[in-house]
């Protein structure tokens, strides 16, 4: 992705009419970008403006690359970018799928490509214009793969993704020009661990097994390699999840709260939409990264799969706008302070974590090994067991802030566990804790991930269920008004997701809740 983190800048445009070139004073509404002079003449233009309308500007420099603008004020939930994408492919670790449809296959459900011999669904499959790149290259090779090993991850997918890539580079040029000006930093992941490994399974692999020595340099696969790494986007609408890479969205920076959610449509487009108020001038961002992960987890993890250090406007506060998310509890007899290094950013000498009350402080290796232990115990749980994953939260209800990013784990699970089979059956204790885990995830996400629509959404609609039963056993209406309230909230975080997807369904689900609760409300 070639935008890292960065501030806003702002934008002017010429106010002169793109027809005529007269002076103009009307803004295009989608945009605000162009101007005309009268009416006709945006009518006039509309069939070739329409293919850039987009309410965000394309902008450059040295720190953060290629970066995305707005153009105009947009509104939460508002649409900001819907595009398909130019190559997807599987995973670098991934069982055996079919290459037409992306969907996981074994030995049943699925039968060899009658040209290449890779494993498809069928003849629709087969035929599917995703699958020409490797089906062509391996033809070309003169000899059938033969795929036996199902279920486990097969070292040979790892190439597809590059693979297909290369065949743009090869066969479609105005598909690799968007490609090729993707970020691969290629100098950077040089020096990583990874690079000799992925150098002999992925470059030397594809040009010795497809016999493509002569057409492709080891550079080239291993620039592909880093375009591939670096901008793609995991698709969940297949078991296993797939890759997508896309042209304008690589574009948008990363933030850890960022002002833009993302999704997907059915055919794998993906679908930007707007978090939070923007204004004309703001940078436009997406999470590159789990926001539900603590701020060095986050960290570590964009220097290893994008190749930089964050530094946005959470990652430089240590208390991750007052949520206290990566903090751990003071151990001192009667202080009920919070532990937190002075900064998390510090990447060389680490600070020691010093208590927000008293004076007391422990190194910061000490407070590693108090995460490790916990998070070693929270890899363990069987987070299907309502009463393991209570016993965690009060188990480490000493160690850990209340926001903890262990805890929010857990209650997470918990709001989702909680009444899965019969919310009637719930005692008031257990009924009481999911109210609690709701709102408190909900106060959460609202704060340090907004952009975390899906997350959101499927926490509101835990929490209208949770009400409503307190309505139903109370009978009153004061509950199920409420409950009504944030059902209509999460139908709004989850109306752009598809229904193969689980938040899809969820959202089918509150729609037709909805209209039960009007029913009743009607009646009482």
């Amino acid at each position: 992705m070639d935008a890292k983190n960065g501030d806003k800048t702002r934008i002017l445009e010429s106010n002169v009419c793109v027809v005529c070139q007269n002076p103009a004073l009307h803004k295009c509404g989608g945009c605000h970008r162009v101007y005309y002079c009268n009416k006709q003449h945006q009518r006039d233009d509309w069939k070739q403006h329409k293919l850039t309308c987009k309410p965000f500007k394309i902008c450059e420099d040295e720190v953060l690359g290629r970066h995305l603008v707005a153009t105009r004020p947009l509104q939460p939930g508002e649409f900001v970018l819907q595009e398909a994408p130019l190559v997807w492919g599987p995973s670098s670790n991934t069982v055996p799928i079919c290459l037409g449809c992306g969907k996981g296959v074994n030995a049943q459900n699925s039968r060899s490509c009658s040209r290449c011999g890779w494993p498809v669904c069928g003849d629709l499959c087969e035929k599917s214009p995703g699958h020409l790149a490797e089906c062509r290259y391996t033809t070309q090779r003169g000899e059938r793969v033969s795929i036996k090993n199902f279920g486990i991850p097969h070292p040979i997918y790892r190439c597809i993704t590059v693979l297909r890539c290369l065949y743009q580079k090869q066969f479609l040029p105005k598909i690799w020009k968007k490609l090729e000006v993707l970020e691969a930093h290629c100098e950077s992941r040089r020096a990583s661990s990874n690079y000799e490994n992925d150098r002999v399974t992925v470059a030397e692999f594809i040009r010795r097994f497809f016999k493509l020595s002569s057409v492709f340099s080891e550079e080239d696969i291993m620039k592909v390699f880093g375009i591939v790494m670096v901008n793609s986007h995991e698709v969940p609408l297949t078991e296993p999840p797939f890759i997508a890479i896309y042209g304008t969205s690589s574009m948008f920076e990363h933030n850890c709260s960022a002002n833009c959610s993302k999704s997907f449509t059915n055919q794998g487009h993906i679908l930007i939409t707007a978090a939070q108020p923007i204004q004309e001038g703001d940078h436009l961002s997406i999470s590159y990264t789990d926001s539900l992960w603590g701020t060095p987890n986050r960290r570590y993890f964009l220097h290893e799969t994008k190749f930089f250090w964050c530094h946005c406007s959470r990652c430089e506060d240590p208390t991750e706008f007052g949520t206290n998310f990566s903090a751990l509890k003071c151990q001192d007899t009667n202080c009920s302070g919070l532990l937190l290094p002075e900064t998390f950013t510090e990447t060389q000498k680490l600070p020691e974590w010093v208590c927000t009350r008293c004076s007391h402080s422990i190194s910061s290796y000490s407070a590693h090994d108090i995460l490790e232990r916990i998070g070693r115990d929270l890899h363990d749980l069987d987070k299907n067991d309502v009463e393991a994953c209570k016993s965690f939260l009060s188990t480490y209800q000493g160690y850990l802030s209340d926001n903890h990013f262990y805890r929010t784990d857990i209650k997470y699970v918990l709001s989702q566990l909680l009444g899965q089979q019969s919310m009637r059956q719930l005692s008031e204790e257990d009924l009481a804790l999911k109210l609690e885990c709701c709102q408190a995830l909900e106060s959460l996400v609202k704060t340090i991930g907004v952009a975390e629509r899906r997350i959101l959404g499927t926490v509101l609609f835990e929490m209208h269920a949770a009400l409503a039963e307190v309505a139903r056993r109370s009978g009153g209406t004061n509950e199920l008004m409420k409950s009504r309230r944030i059902l209509i909230e999460a139908i709004e975080m989850l109306s752009n997701e598809p229904e193969v997807l689980p938040e899809g369904k969820i959202c089918k689900q509150a729609r037709q809740n909805l209209k039960d609760i009007d029913v009743l409300l009607e009646k009482l």
